[in-house]
């Protein structure tokens, strides 16, 4: 087969409705809480769309391979949010900024912690490759604690704002050769996960073509989204430290949730792992990267420095994902444990 099965032409017809649905509130000047709403349920259907594309593209790839595929193109709908509200500037500097720690966190918490849920609760104790995930989590703790210096330095020097923007830009380099270099591990690393190869399908041009159309689509549609961003805090009173850690993330990695999920429940917890974790990795390491040099270039300096809450639940949760990467197998309850922390901290972070 190289088309459409009849359930993703069901899935991607609703979607496309949803889409139409977005621009067509947008073209009227619709309320502006009503256009973030659709906009963002029209951007989480495109990046479901790209995770579907990215799975059927990556197929014959490997475990590791399409891991990183599927992460790649899941956080394009990120991506793209982070650098549309840089360029707006404003307030949106604070939701980009955030998004950032609050994707990391909602993959090592959320995406990770269900995945080990659901696989639990269908296969019981579930062993995995504990080299490759260790390496993963050791890669998380230097990413977190890269992203806590910053914050450390305008915590104990405030007044030091130019010092404060030359940090992040360091750091953003730094950030983006580490991530350079553990691609380069990673492709250069003997793959020794068990794959189903030969099961897409849909053909190499289809999956091309789906891939580029989503992500044009995705584009326009968190142009709308990102716009609606500030009318939408000021009209419900929601902070832009929520929207940036909690609805940007859960938006943007809709297709990490369904692919990591959808993978563990079938028993492959070393693939749905791979997801979690290279998620949360390109967007510390490369995601930041970007983001500090889209500020340099919009002249909306995007600097590195996070509040003590928001670090101490990334810190937290680095190490708590660390841990279980490098215990060679987990249960249902270390998933419900990851959960938990996040709903716990997407409480605190209603009320910040």
């Amino acid at each position: 087969m190289s088309g459409f099965t009849r359930s993703e032409r069901v899935q991607f017809s609703l979607i496309g409705l949803v889409a139409v649905a977005a621009i067509g509130l947008e073209v009227t000047h619709a309320n502006s809480v009503l256009i973030f709403v659709v906009a963002g349920l029209a951007v989480a259907g495109m990046a479901h769309i790209l995770g579907v594309a990215t799975e059927q593209a990556g197929e014959a790839s490997g475990p590791r391979i399409s891991a990183l595929l599927n992460a790649t193109f899941g956080n394009a709908a990120e991506l793209i949010i982070v650098v549309l509200a840089i360029r707006q500037g404003g307030e949106l500097i604070d939701v980009a900024r955030y998004s950032i720690i609050g994707s990391v966190m909602g993959n090592i918490l959320l995406i990770l912690g269900a995945s080990l849920l659901v696989s639990g609760i269908r296969h019981g104790r579930q062993s995995f490759n504990a080299v490759i995930s260790g390496v993963n989590g050791t890669m998380l703790l230097l990413a977190t604690a890269a992203l806590a210096l910053p914050t450390l330095f305008t915590i104990v020097l405030p007044a030091e704002t130019s010092g404060a923007v030359s940090i992040s830009h360091g750091v953003a380099i730094v950030m983006a050769v580490l991530y350079g270099l553990y691609l380069l591990h990673a492709f250069r690393s003997p793959d020794e996960s068990a794959a189903a190869k030969g099961n897409a399908h849909w053909s190499p041009r289809l999956s091309i073509i789906v891939l580029v159309a989503s992500a044009a689509v995705t584009g326009l549609l968190s142009e709308f989204l990102v716009t609606a961003i500030e009318p939408t805090i000021k009209a419900t009173g929601i902070s832009a430290v929520f929207v940036g850690l909690i609805i940007v993330p859960l938006v943007g990695n809709i297709a990490e949730h369904f692919a990591a999920i959808k993978i563990a429940a079938k028993g492959d917890l070393d693939f749905a792992m791979g997801i979690a974790f290279n998620s949360a990795l390109q967007v510390a390491l490369a995601v930041t990267a970007v983001a500090v040099a889209a500020g340099f270039i919009f002249g909306h300096e995007l600097t590195l420095s996070f509040g003590a809450l928001e670090m101490a639940v990334l810190i937290a949760a680095a190490i708590l994902a660390a841990f279980i990467a490098t215990n060679g197998n987990a249960t249902w309850l270390e998933g419900a444990e990851l959960i938990a922390i996040y709903v716990i901290a997407a409480l605190a972070f209603w009320y910040v």
